[in-house]
């Protein structure tokens, strides 16, 4: 099956799976009796893990990715297994993709992915013992896989880099017109949104930021 062979490639007897290979840990024990065997440490496809569902730790939308600050803090804070960084631009580059797998702190697993994968890991009841960190580079991203079915019920907004016809909200968020509007549609889908740069921070109200700003362009 084409998920499965994306989500957990099997190794040659004596090889390692390549890092950046998201796969569910496997749980002989588990496995559903009617599933079909499969070699090579494989887990068949429709086995339930745990209750079958992914475990969502922090979502988090930061420009930088998995850096000091989410590998240390957040990540202590949360305790994930897995750090998932869920960007189709960022899936296509090798390098950035090796330099995030290298972050990982000690004891969690680092990978990158696209957007429709996650959708597929959500979906996947194999997955049911992962507690994951999401990293998103941007809000929309967040939202695409949200409005696909990926439950999400917080997230974190901790970092936004400034660029050309951004607006600068606070120390660590610029945003424009395009933000405000996915960071509406979140709201209006439940998604409640947390502005934290680190876990020490208080909380700040993302439309109240925007709001402050309405004299420079930014609408509600």
């Amino acid at each position: 099956h084409e998920i499965a062979k994306a989500i957990a490639p099997t190794a040659i007897e004596g090889v390692k799976i390549r890092p950046e290979s998201l796969q569910p840990e496997e749980k002989k024990e588990e496995k559903a009796e009617s599933a079909a065997p499969v070699s090579n440490g494989a887990i068949p496809e429709g086995t339930v893990i745990g209750d079958g569902k992914i475990k969502f730790v922090l979502a988090r939308v930061d420009t930088r990715l998995l850096h000091g600050q989410v590998a240390t803090s957040w990540t202590k804070a949360t305790n994930p297994n897995r750090i998932i960084v869920v960007s189709d631009k960022v899936a296509k580059d090798d390098l950035r993709k090796k330099l995030i797998e290298q972050a990982a702190p000690t004891g969690v697993r680092a990978h990158v992915i696209p957007l429709k994968k996650l959708v597929e890991v959500y979906n996947d009841p194999r997955f049911g013992d992962t507690k994951a960190l999401l990293l998103f580079e941007t809000p929309q991203e967040a939202l695409e896989v949200i409005e696909q079915g990926v439950k999400i019920d917080e997230l974190n907004i901790g970092s936004m880099a400034h660029s050309v016809g951004k607006v600068q909200i606070s120390n660590a968020l610029s945003v424009d017109q395009d933000d405000v509007e996915t960071y509406k549609k979140l709201r209006d889908l439940g998604v409640k949104m947390d502005v934290r740069k680190v876990v020490s921070d208080s909380p700040a109200d993302i439309f109240k930021l925007i709001e402050a700003k309405s004299n420079e362009g930014l609408k509600l």
